[in-house]
């Protein structure tokens, strides 16, 4: 009995990956055929359709670049505003309206920072690895 389903299962396995190559080849096929037949008659049903699907494709991967140009925005402000209340002293991270590191004393707020030549980062000075990416920093 463990011997017939063992095949039973050996069979629905191939089973369902020439279903997938067969669905792969059927896309292949229509790729390359509808250019020709996108405007008979008989495929002007499914050949909309595509067009429609191609065209919310196209919207959902525009929006989708949109939100993650905003995430990537919201999340490198977040670093700014962290990195602008970290103590270069310390590395206490003070609150927003903190002049000075509640930890040490040092003057918090804006300071000058060196950006990464190869992803543009901005590092404290005289840190000589970017915290980002690793590369090395100009002295």
């Amino acid at each position: 009995m463990s011997d017939i389903n063992e095949q039973l299962a050996a069979m629905k396995e191939e089973l369902a990956a020439l279903e997938e190559r067969r669905l792969s080849a059927f896309a292949e096929f229509g790729k390359l055929a509808f250019p020709e037949l996108k405007d008979k008659p008989a495929f002007a049903g499914p050949a909309a359709e595509l067009e429609e699907i191609s065209a919310k494709i196209e919207s959902l991967n525009d929006q989708a670049a949109e939100l993650l140009a905003e995430q990537e925005k919201r999340d490198r402000e977040e670093k700014e505003k962290i990195a602008r209340f970290t103590c270069v002293n310390c590395k206490t991270v003070n609150p927003d309206d903190a002049k000075y590191c509640e930890n040490c004393g040092t003057p918090v707020g804006e300071l000058p920072r060196e950006y990464c030549k190869a992803c543009g980062t901005m590092n404290y000075p005289g840190l000589k690895f970017c915290g980002e990416c690793g590369e090395k920093l100009p002295e």
